[in-house]
């Protein structure tokens, strides 16, 4: 069952809603519930001792991990980096990875994919302001 709950949606937008993030559990994703084009968003949560159960890269996208509570290990290309609540990891697609929760607590954190070299405009370059 997803955690994402669709609350609203109108004409060109939609408004969902994940479980209370501080204590969430499990694996959640966004993209079937708001159908999104662009990006794949998910929320992930490790208990102590666990990790993604198999290493892995993508084809075509990278991924942005947003650190949200506890502390963990990435491994990327057999590197081990530490991780803590507010560390962001971008690992460009052809980068092997796993994540380990190593605190008591859960390690709670939101993973964004998107093609890799497809982000043209951002911020002001695609921001149109309405009077």
């Amino acid at each position: 069952m997803n955690k994402v709950k669709l609350q609203k949606s109108g004409i060109g937008y939609c408004v969902a809603n994940v479980e209370n993030l501080t204590s969430f559990q499990g694996k959640a994703f966004v993209k079937e519930v708001v159908d999104t084009t662009s990006v794949e968003v998910s929320f992930g949560s490790l208990s102590q001792g666990e990790s993604i159960p198999f290493f892995h890269h993508h084809k075509q996208n990278e991924e942005l991990y947003i650190i949200i509570s506890g502390t963990g290990m990435f491994m990327l290309n057999n590197e081990e980096i530490e991780i803590t609540s507010g560390s962001i990891v971008k690992i460009n697609p052809e980068v092997s990875r796993c994540i380990k929760c190593t605190s008591e607590e859960s390690l709670i954190y939101i993973c964004i994919q998107g093609k890799n070299g497809s982000l043209e405009q951002y911020t002001a370059t695609d921001c149109v302001i309405e009077e």
